[in-house]
This record gives structure tokens, sequence and C-alpha cells, in this order.
């Protein structure tokens, strides 16, 4: 049935209950399935554990029967050769979630009779199984420069935004797809991912997009590689005259005024004759005149100490002479009263009259003793000044010879200083020239590589060529142009069926708009599906979206699962609670029926409807499409007597079970 087209159908439902039984929803594909109930239920919990378990981030089962009594949540599900069980762990008590999943893939297994498996995956395991089974392959959507969003590569929880119509989106006026309503993330999702389902984006774009930045480095490194090789040639013959102005500048060649500038071959043999000739650098190094100023410095000390020398020897003879002008002035004026002469120094005698004395007393004595000191100290100065000229005059010899040393030394720093000047001048000079004729040399090593431009040239028109295609396949105006195109196929359809269904613009053009995520009607004006009245337009306009998409994606063999879950489309006619003699509009009701039985059976089985409704329509289609009817017969999705056991079994005793 179905060959080798994409499929993805529900075929089981499994609750695996606390009590250890097993309870099977079974579905047909290819079909409608319906299941009529009263409140409470069950009904909307079926969508609710099909997300569930297709690996929902949380756990919307509501709080109470299903999620008090039920351990596992399992689904059969068809592919096209293959059936995967997929089941998941009913969160703990409190919790929202959990990762315990569990999986089993063949082409012809069933649901497990009993929950006796492990967790043997987590809930991106299974994502990334349902991916890979129905199809989906490697992709990426990169937003366009003026939106802050993250590249987003489209999964299976992608593709569902177009298989639920839960019963608060199924004839809601502000959002279209499933989940829209959860915030601008999602419809960012949506509206990034549908282009890939809808075969807008090239379904080799990873590829391609690796493709690409191989492209784009190999043109980079080939583009280097064009400006260097048109670095080394220059313009012509410019580079060459640059080259010879370098050399002449630092003596590697002289009067380039006589080279023709013209004349390539002549610059290029000009250039080729020049060699690399550098200057002897002067000896001289820091050692030497580090050893010289060191001698400078012992000569200048001894300099130095010759001078404090002196200087003490001169004061000294300063000091003598001036003592002896002292002495003199004392002995000439005891020679001017004939003392010198007259006094007797004899023992016994008078210094004065040479009389006898006996004994002779102490004042003679010291007048003697005075006396001849005074004569003993004069002679004695004129003996020592003598040799204190000849010491000065020594010392000053030496001084004179020192400082001469010492200029002599001198000389020699300053010479080496600009030695080493020199030396510092001619290394730069040298290291000028060095780097000159470096660039001559690698000038002429590649000059003739300027040929191989033209083949350079060619390789990166090339490339440049290539990536200009893919970057038009990749472009986000071709795949605007594509989805275009699809939703202009989309929107022949939902225009016929709201004729079909005597929608309240009927013949005016119906269109999913991407720019709002919305349907519109182009009736005078853009009307946008909030601004539409009525819940019988909403309806309507959320049946037609959703068929005309599912209507593309099969027959254009998209990676979308083929179901569709509608909960409640009745409700604008028959809201919950009423019966058929209060509200019902039996002929509205049957129409929209009609209208799901007619588009499942344009699509030959390849689409599969799951409907739940409080309504339950009299009428033999209505009732060969039911699989479970739980509308006034005490059935529900959970069997009763699971929770009515529950209630008399004690709650450790349900512990002990779970």
């Amino acid at each position: 049935m179905f060959g080798g087209e994409t499929v993805m159908q529900i075929l089981e439902l499994v609750l695996y209950g606390k009590n250890g039984q097993k309870r099977t929803l079974s579905f047909n594909p290819g079909k409608v399935n319906i299941i009529p109930g009263e409140s409470k239920a069950g009904k909307s919990a079926v969508g609710d554990i099909i997300e569930y378990c297709m690996g929902g981030s949380s756990c919307n089962i509501a709080v109470g029967v299903v999620r008090d009594n039920v351990v596992w949540y399992g689904l059969l599900i068809q592919f096209n050769t293959n059936r995967i069980f997929v089941a998941r762990k009913n969160p703990d008590p409190g919790r929202q979630s959990t990762s315990f999943c569990y999986y089993e893939l063949g082409t012809d297994i069933s649901s497990p009779e009993k929950a006796d498996f492990s967790s043997n995956t987590n809930v991106e395991g299974i994502e990334k199984l349902l991916t890979k089974q129905i199809g989906i392959s490697e992709n990426i959507h990169i937003p366009e420069d003026d939106e802050s969003r993250d590249p987003l590569e489209a999964n299976i929880r992608h593709s569902l935004f177009c298989c639920f119509q839960s019963q608060d989106e199924v004839t809601a006026r502000n959002h279209l797809f499933h989940r829209q309503s959860e915030g601008l993330p999602i419809t960012n999702a949506i509206r990034d991912t549908l282009p890939y389902f809808l075969g807008a984006v090239n379904e080799e774009a990873v590829l391609l997009a690796t493709e690409k930045r191989t492209k784009d480095r190999e043109l980079r490194i080939l583009t280097r590689q064009l400006a260097e090789l048109e670095a080394i040639s220059g313009t012509g013959s410019e580079k060459a005259i640059a080259l010879l102005v370098e050399a002449e500048a630092v003596g590697l060649i002289r009067d380039i005024d006589d080279i023709d500038k013209t004349d390539f071959t002549a610059l290029y043999e000009a250039l080729k004759q020049i060699r690399l000739v550098t200057q002897s650098v002067p000896t001289g190094s820091m050692d030497h005149l580090s050893t010289l100023q060191t001698q400078l410095k012992e000569k200048e000390d001894e300099l130095s100490d010759l001078q404090d020398s002196i200087s003490e020897a001169r004061s000294y003879l300063a000091d003598a002479s001036g003592f002896r002008g002292e002495l003199a002035h004392q002995k000439v004026r005891l020679e001017s009263i004939g003392l010198f002469e007259k006094l007797d120094f004899n023992p016994g005698k008078c210094p004065l009259c040479s009389g006898d004395f006996d004994p002779e007393p102490p004042g003679v004595t010291k007048l003697k003793e005075s006396i001849r000191s005074l004569d003993q100290s004069i002679s004695r100065v004129e003996k020592e000044r003598p040799q204190l000229r000849r010491y000065i005059d020594q010392q000053e010899v030496k001084t004179s010879g020192i400082k001469d040393e010492i200029a002599v030394i001198r000389a020699e720093i300053e010479g080496t200083y600009i030695q080493m000047e020199d030396a510092e001048r001619i290394r730069d000079l040298n290291d000028r020239r060095a780097k000159v004729f470096g660039r001559i040399s690698y000038w002429l090593e590649n000059v003739q590589l300027a040929d191989d431009t033209t083949d350079v040239k060619k390789k990166i028109k090339i490339l440049k060529d290539r990536i200009a295609e893919i970057d038009a396949i990749l472009s986000n105006d071709s795949v605007k142009d594509r989805v275009s195109s699809a939703l202009s196929v989309i929107q022949n359809d939902m225009t016929t069926w709201a004729s079909e269904l005597e929608m309240e613009y009927a013949g005016s053009p119906y269109r999913l708009d991407m720019g709002r995520v919305t349907v519109v009607v182009d009736h005078g004006r853009p009307i946008p599906l909030k601004e539409m009245g009525s819940g019988s337009n909403w309806l309507g306009s959320h049946l037609i979206t959703m068929f005309g998409l599912h209507k593309y994606f099969i027959n254009n063999n998209r990676p979308v699962p083929n179901f569709l879950f509608l909960d409640q489309p009745s409700q604008v006619y028959f809201p919950e609670g009423s019966t058929a003699d209060e509200d019902m509009d039996v002929q509205a009701v049957t129409k929209i029926f009609a209208f799901i039985r007619n588009r499942v059976a344009e699509l030959n089985g390849k689409m599969q409807v799951i409907v739940v409704d409080h309504a339950r329509l009299d009428n033999d289609d209505f009732r060969e499409e039911t699989i479970e009817d739980w509308k006034n017969t005490g059935k529900k999705l959970v069997p009763v007597d699971w929770y009515e056991e529950t209630r008399i079994v004690p709650e450790e005793k349900l512990d002990d079970e779970e």
C-alpha cells in the first residue's frame, strides 16, 4: 500500500497501566479515524500522548485519571518498510517530563504485551530515530543578515507543527499552527523550517554549504597567491625601477639615469648585474672601551692623590716659612741688644754678666734653654725648606706625566667611540644593502612567474562561478521563489476548498502568508485570519490550510508524517455539553466531516486523519469511520476498571507495583 513513498502513520496508541494491564487503541492507516466521546473521556489526551511519545519536551497530558493510572505510554508507528514501537515513561508526580524512553525497530513488530522493558534511549534519541526514519536529510536554515536568531536544523519535532490541531487551536483566530500560541520562538521555527518541508530548500544544502566553505577557502588562497605574484612583478617595469632606486640609495649601483627605463629587459639585466658588496666593519669593542675607562679612572685617582700631597707639602712649607719668620724676628730683637754675643751659656755663670752662681737660679736656666731652643729651631727650619721645595718639584713632575697619560687615554677613548659609531653606521648600511639585495634576488627569481597569473586567474574564475552557482541555489531569494511557487499550488486548493465549505469569502483567493504565518484572504484587501469573523471561518481556514499542506507534502514526497490529529472540530457548531436538540447544526458538522473524508479519499490512502470529538453523527460514513465510541457507552481512554480498582488498592500497594 505504501510503496517507496514517504510514510509515517500511527497503528496503535498503547497505555501500560500501573495495574499491569495493557490498553490498546488501534488506528486505520490511510483513513479517517473518529473517536466520539463525552467530556472527561480522555479524547484530548490522545493527541497529547502521541506528541509526548514523539519527543515532546514536556508531558501536556492533563493531571488526573490518565496520569494517575499509567506507567508507560507507547505508539506503534508504520513507516515505508519498517515499524517502530516507541514508548515513554509517565513522569513522576510533580514532574512534567522524563528522559526514560524505549524503542523497538522491525519490519513486522507488534507492541509489547507488558511494560517489562527498560529504557534504552532518551528523548533526543527518539527524535533522531524518527527524524532518520521519515527521511529528513541534513539541512540548515541560516537567517538573513538582519535577523538575530540562530541557524536552525529541521527535525521531526518541527514537522509536527503541521500534524496537530488541538482543541484550542483548531478554531483559533490568532494562531494557525500547532504550538504557535507559545510565542515568537515557535513562530520563527515554523517560518524557518517550513521551506525545507515544502522542498524549497535543496536536499543537498548541507553538502553544498560544505562545498561552498571549501571553495571559499581555495578562493582566498588563490586570491592571495595572485596578489603576491602581481606584487612580485609589479605593474610593468615599475617594480624594477623601484628596486634600482633602492639599490642606488644604498650604494649597490651607480648612475641609474643611464639605464633605459622603458626597456624592461634593460631593467632586468641591470638588476641581475648587481652584487652584494659590504664594507668591512672597524674593529673595536666594548671590552676595549671598558679597559680604557678603567685605566682612565686609575690615572685620575693617581693624579688626585699627587695633587693632594703637593697641596699638603705647600701648606707645610708655607707654615714653616711663617714659623721661621717669627723665630727670626725674635732673634733679631735679641741681636739688637747684643744678647746673642754677650750671653754666657757656661754652667754656674750668669748669662748676662758672666758672674758665678752657686747654685744657678731656675730662671737663669730656663732663659738659657729658651735662647738655645730658638737658635736650634731657626737652624732646623733653614735645613727643611730646601727639602720641601725639592719634594714639591718632584711631585709636580709626576703630576705632569700623569696628565699626559690621561690625555692619551681620553683621546684613545674618543677614538674608540668614533670607531664604534662608524662600525654601527657601516653595519646599518650593510644591513640595508642586504635587504635591498634580497628583494632584488627574490624579484629576479620570481618575476618569470608573472606569466602564471593567467592560470591562477582562470582557476579563480572557475571558483567564483561555482560559488555563485551554490549561492544561487542556497540564496534566500531562490528559496523564497520556490516557497512562493509551492504556496501558489497550495493556494489554489485552499481557494477551491473554501468554496466547498461555503466560507464567508468563498470565491476570493485564500493563501498562506509565511511572513505573518497565518491565513490571508484577498477580498478587496488582504484580510488575515484574526480579522475574519465567525468560528466557522476560523475552523475552515485551519482545515483548508492543513489539508493543503499535507496534500502538497504527499504529492511531492516530503518527509512529513502523513497524519493529522484534529481535536473537536465540531465545537463551533456543537459546543461541548450541548445536545442535538439545542445547538447542533447537523448539516454544517456533516459538511465538515465530509470535507475531511473527501480529502483523505483524494490522497488514496496516503493520509491518515484522527478526529476526537464530542459530536456523533448518525450516518453510515461516520459510523464506519468510528474506531471506538466513547459517547454514552461507558468506554474511555483509560478503562474505568483501572482506576476503580486503584481506588480500593492501598497506597503502599500501588507504590510496590509501580
